[in-house]
């Protein structure tokens, strides 16, 4: 499995919808524009990342730098929301067996291998199913 580094995520993006729930067909008019928002699910999370700020010490002001390690919240198997044009697109060719890639990559990824990395701050929400809300 590839395992992204500080607060990267490796996300494979859901299809865009074709039809609303009520049957109607959504028309992209410009396929290649991008809007809004997608929804995508995490392979792979970063373990997080420093911060550093300064410290006042007294009356000598940010003399002592301090290092605050904040934790990437996304696990693997979270279904998120993030904006059309956030991270970097990636193609892998799964067709080339390697040893740090696992089968389970090669399935979720696609013949194709399409994901995307993106940082967790352009991350704007994860979508909690209703069964672990009513938990």
């Amino acid at each position: 499995m590839i395992r992204p580094i500080h607060d990267n995520v490796i996300l494979v993006l859901e299809p865009k919808p074709s039809k609303t729930a009520s049957g109607i067909a959504l028309v992209h008019l410009n396929k290649d524009a991008p809007r809004g928002s997608r929804t995508a699910l995490v392979l792979a999370s970063g373990p997080g990342y420093y911060r550093e700020s300064k410290q006042r010490i007294g009356d000598r002001p940010y003399t002592e730098p301090t290092n605050t390690f904040i934790k990437n919240e996304t696990r693997r198997g979270d279904r998120v929301v993030i904006d059309e044009t956030a991270g970097q697109n990636y193609h892998f060719d799964v067709s080339i067996p390697r040893h740090n890639v696992g089968h389970e990559f090669q399935e979720l990824v696609g013949e194709k291998g399409e994901f995307r990395i993106v940082r967790e701050s352009e991350i704007h929400c994860i979508v909690e199913s209703e069964a672990a809300a009513a938990e």
